[in-house]
């Protein structure tokens, strides 16, 4: 098993609580200062949100990076149903609610993400994202460090509060080509769904193209037709790219079952990190 990923799942499963994240964050600074980096906490209300403060770990310069990678930290409630993602079949919603039923699920979203139960199961949601840029961090040399920004961001359960609050403290990052992680750990097919305005951004795409590999078991595959929908942090930045990890399933197409994930795919993180750390390399950003 992965290093990262051991100690993570043995000392750090579920960081919800405000002394779980503490803990995490305690060996997650430490860790990436034995890596050589200088990591700083950025803590604060979300812009958009009022209530519980989020404490994001930021690793490099926001401003100079010429590329970002992300991956939320925190996990989040065990939901009543098993989760469900198709990333490439947006789910529909139903226009005509009842006032009943429409008061029920309010009620639910309010209260249930405080009062809820953990879930314990978060090897892919998403300690897969967080081992993946720490084996980037890891593999990349002193010569590109300066170049990428690591972000490891809280709130990602809850509406991406983290990622909202950097936003509004860096508004440089509406400018800047964000790839999130989120889900990596465990699926046949790295599904890259780049977002309405990176999608249009040729060389960073193209980039991807030229850098990220299959292997004889595992695709790589970059997705930039049709309607796609993944509810995660790459939705809160304006050039937002997310990679998760799918399988294919008769009758829902590309898809992922958090809950049902039973480790971390070393074969994904070899491909990812090898990919990642080619991006860094070799991607020039259109305003340079």
């Amino acid at each position: 098993m992965n290093e990262f990923a051991e100690r993570i799942e043995r000392d750090f499963p579920v960081r919800r609580k405000e002394k779980e994240k503490v803990d995490f964050r305690t060996w997650l600074v430490y860790t990436l200062k034995e890596l050589g980096y200088s990591p700083k906490l950025e803590s604060g209300t979300s812009a958009l949100s009022a209530g519980d403060n989020v404490t994001n770990v930021v690793v490099g310069d926001i401003e100079k990076a010429k590329i970002v990678l992300a991956a939320h930290y925190d996990t989040g409630v065990r939901e009543v149903l098993p989760p469900l993602i198709c990333p490439t079949r947006p789910a529909t919603y139903m226009p005509n609610m009842t006032l009943p039923l429409f008061l029920l699920l309010l009620v639910v979203t309010l209260f249930y993400p405080k009062y809820g139960k953990s879930e314990t199961n978060n090897k892919n949601a998403n300690t897969s994202g967080v081992v993946a840029l720490l084996e980037v961090a890891k593999a990349l040399t002193p010569r590109y460090r300066g170049e990428v920004c690591f972000l490891f961001l809280d709130g990602g359960t809850q509406g991406s509060k983290g990622a909202k609050r950097l936003i509004h403290a860096h508004p440089e990052l509406k400018k800047k080509s964000v790839v999130v992680l989120d889900c990596v750990g465990e699926g046949d097919e790295l599904l890259i769904l780049p977002g309405k305005a990176s999608r249009w951004n040729d060389k960073l795409l193209d980039t991807i193209l030229e850098q990220f590999s299959n292997s004889e078991r595992k695709t790589c595959f970059l997705k930039t037709d049709g309607l796609v929908h993944y509810p995660s942090d790459n939705r809160a930045f304006m050039g937002g790219t997310v990679i998760c990890a799918c399988k294919k399933v008769k009758g829902f197409g590309r898809c992922i079952l958090p809950r049902k994930a039973t480790g971390i795919d070393e074969e994904n993180l070899s491909l990812l990190c090898d990919g990642l750390c080619k991006l860094v390399m070799y991607y020039n950003p259109q305003n340079t």
